[in-house]
């Protein structure tokens, strides 16, 4: 390790054995070796350096292109049950004839983390969609697009994938409730790719 030349020497004195080995083994250092690295060796890691990198770039930017997804819901009365001991009436003097029925949904996916962001049309309202898909699971929030609206929602969405890897289709629930808290809805939610 001593005929190492500087300042790989120095280098190679301050860390452990093992890792002086494997950096030896790295940069080809031996008895013969000068401090002018040779043309043949700067040229020949260059184009090996280049070609592994481009395969990642393009990888990440085909990853990170939007994915359209469309589908819809059915929207029916979201059981609520409160502890016996409140005798609260709220939830069920609910006759369930507002904010029920079919309604549609568009979501984009894009990102490294799966960002997504969409609307939702229909019974509930008009909603802003925004969450997070890993790749299995979609969890995102649901917010009406005028928060000052007297028929204003707000809850969440969780979804799954099936028919994959990558998933063809995203299925699960959603549930909101009004501003008041009176009015709670749930749906069956069915995504497909576009």
């Amino acid at each position: 390790m001593s005929q190492c030349p500087s300042p790989f020497g120095q280098v190679l004195r301050a860390i452990s054995l093992p890792t002086a080995i494997v950096m030896l083994a790295a940069t080809g250092c031996s008895k013969a070796s000068t401090d002018k690295a040779t043309p043949a060796a700067s040229t020949s890691t260059a184009p090996l350096a280049a070609a592994s990198a481009a395969p990642a770039s393009s990888t990440a930017k085909a990853g990170n292109e939007p994915i359209a997804w469309s589908g819809s819901y059915v929207a029916k009365v979201g059981p609520v049950a409160p502890p016996e001991n409140a005798k609260e009436k709220t939830w069920t003097d609910d006759p369930g004839t507002a904010a029920v029925g079919g309604g549609a949904i568009k979501l984009s996916i894009s990102g490294p983390r799966g960002d997504t962001q969409g609307e939702l049309t229909g019974p509930l309202g008009d909603l802003k969609v925004a969450g997070v898909f890993d790749g299995t699971e979609l969890r995102a929030n649901l917010m009406p697009k005028d928060p000052k609206a007297d028929t204003a929602m707000t809850g969440y969405m969780l979804l799954a994938g099936s028919g994959g890897p990558p998933p063809a289709n995203l299925k699960g629930t959603l549930r909101v409730s009004s501003r008041d808290a009176r009015i709670v809805r749930e749906a069956s939610v069915e995504l497909a790719k576009k």
